[in-house]
């Protein structure tokens, strides 16, 4: 059986024990708390998307080039990025309790989300990769909710999900209430890439929000380092912070 086959076989092992699961004990909406809803329409219908022109690095909103002001004065690693809503409402709490709970659930549809935004790019790719997790974070957790949003989107896009392209080589400090510079810094040379594994492959990097992109840039230098072809960065969210609005 072949890598791709066995990925899907799992998953749909999984799926079954996760209904299973949702038939013993029902989910309710993260929202409204609805029973039996995983997120509910009503509340699905309030995610603020992120829709209309955005500039191709950070998501922000913009008018004339795809660039804005801010990303046209730094370099970066990644090719593009996308994501699909911002971090408030429904959206956050559905990341939180994926994040701090491992509702797998949650996960399927969030999961759903970042599939919506991958077919309605033009990127191609050879795999997905998760941003690993500090190893103490893990310890503490006992799963990446990266890997979570991952390796199901792998699978219904048809491609390799392979979390071991990239590993943390070092802990870093929390990055709440850094600016973009200091987070920087605090996740430099953080990462290690296997050149074994990401050599002349387009990667599709993945991880749940998007505050400055630091960690999404420090991690596709080093698959860059490591012989990577394209990166493009995706996550489920963008926070708040700084987002402008167009009509």
């Amino acid at each position: 059986m072949d890598e791709l086959k066995r990925q899907t076989l799992n998953m749909q092992i999984h799926d079954i024990l996760f209904h299973l699961v949702d038939w013993v004990l029902p989910p309710s909406c993260p929202g409204c708390g609805l029973e039996g809803e995983i997120i509910c329409n009503e509340c699905e219908s309030k995610i603020v998307r992120l829709v209309g022109k955005q500039c191709r690095f950070c998501g922000q909103a913009v008018r004339g080039s795809n660039i804005c002001g801010d990303c046209r004065d730094r370099s970066h690693s990644y090719d593009a990025y996308r994501g699909y809503g911002l971090y408030t409402g429904v959206l956050r709490e559905a990341i939180l309790r994926l994040k701090y709970q491992n509702d797998v659930g949650i996960a399927r549809i969030l999961s759903q989300y970042l599939e919506n935004v991958v077919l309605s790019s033009n990127w191609v790719f050879d795999m997905v990769v998760p941003v690993p997790l500090s190893l103490q974070k893990y310890e503490e957790r006992g799963y990446n909710q990266a890997s979570r949003l991952a390796k199901p989107l792998a699978v219904h896009l048809g491609k390799f999900y392979r979390p071991e392209a990239i590993t943390r080589i070092r802990e870093t400090s929390s990055q709440v209430g850094l600016d973009i510079q200091a987070r920087l810094e605090n996740v430099r040379n953080a990462f290690r890439a296997d050149p074994k594994i990401v050599n002349g492959k387009s990667i599709l990097l993945v991880d749940d929000v998007f505050t400055t992109g630091a960690t999404l840039e420090s991690a596709a230098a080093e698959l860059k380092i490591a012989g990577a072809k394209h990166v493009y960065a995706l996550t489920l969210a963008k926070s708040r912070r700084n987002v402008k609005f167009f009509e």
